[in-house]
């Protein structure tokens, strides 16, 4: 045993130039694998932050790729099913794909958000609104949904609620081009109103 402590005693002392060696217990020079939750962290501070619509867009994509992620092997096999049929003209199947997710996994916002697209290009927009408040709730800073939720409110006839959803997809995404519109024609539109 004495010789083995010996011989690895011998072999860290001799390491070839140019190659380091890290000690086990220096946290801050060992990589540590950053979860998705932390680089979605990351990423959104980054969105506030960012300078230009195309900087904020490239962001968004890589945002939006996160939380797509964040859902298990089934999420991700069931939300690929449901896009194949969508893409497929077949909205049926990508339907019931989509309510199977659902009720697997509840909690996972994006099966929610997509479920909401789907409504909304059927003309659903009771479910859509239902399922855009599900999104949100699920995730707070999920600015794609709060725009679409401006869209479900302004055709329910709630222009004040809509202007809110679009302040707080922008608040998340300063640069969401569809929010940032939208935003800008409601208020004209309210101000409007107030004359």
């Amino acid at each position: 045993m004495i010789a083995l402590f010996a011989a690895l005693a011998l072999l860290t002392s001799t390491v070839p130039p140019g190659i380091a060696v890290v000690p086990q217990n220096d946290e801050d020079a060992r990589a540590r694998p950053v979860s998705i939750e932390e680089r979605l962290e990351q990423r959104l501070a980054d969105l506030v932050s960012a300078a230009t619509e195309e900087q904020g867009e490239a962001i968004a994509d890589e945002v939006r790729s996160l939380w797509r992620q964040s859902g298990g092997a089934t999420a991700q096999l069931l939300l690929d099913r449901a896009e194949r049929a969508l893409a497929e003209n077949d909205r049926e199947t990508a339907e019931r794909q989509l309510a199977h997710l659902r009720r697997l996994e509840p909690d996972f916002a994006e099966g929610w958000f997509a479920s909401a697209e789907l409504a909304i290009a059927q003309g659903r927009w009771d479910f859509a609104l239902d399922a855009l408040t599900e999104t949100v709730t699920l995730e707070p800073r999920r600015f794609d949904a709060y725009a679409l939720l401006g869209r479900a409110l302004e055709r329910a006839s709630e222009p004040r609620a809509a202007l809110a959803a679009y302040e707080e997809s922008l608040r998340v995404h300063p640069w969401h081009p569809q929010a940032r519109q939208a935003r800008a024609r409601l208020e004209n539109e309210l101000a409007g109103r107030a004359l």
